[in-house]
């Protein structure tokens, strides 16, 4: 809950930044549409990561209860 706060307030804070900032109208809107990109990339790439972690954990899992399998044979 308290990530949720603190990445609300980054957000909050980054998106006052961007608007308060000495530049042109132009400029703004080019790094707003920059940065939305980026974001767009970013969560495109997510679920594959999040699938390749998912497929490593298990294999980890499974790999463990074999060795674990594996030691309560030989006691």
């Amino acid at each position: 809950m308290l990530f949720l706060a603190f990445a609300g307030g980054a957000l909050v804070g980054g998106a006052a930044a961007l608007l308060l900032a000495p530049r042109s109208g132009a400029e703004t809107r080019r790094r707003i549409s920059g940065a939305a990109h980026d974001t767009k990339e970013a969560a495109t790439r997510m679920p594959q990561a999040i699938r390749e972690a998912t497929s490593a954990a298990q294999a980890a899992f499974v790999a463990a209860l074999k060795e674990s399998e594996g030691e309560d044979a030989t006691a």
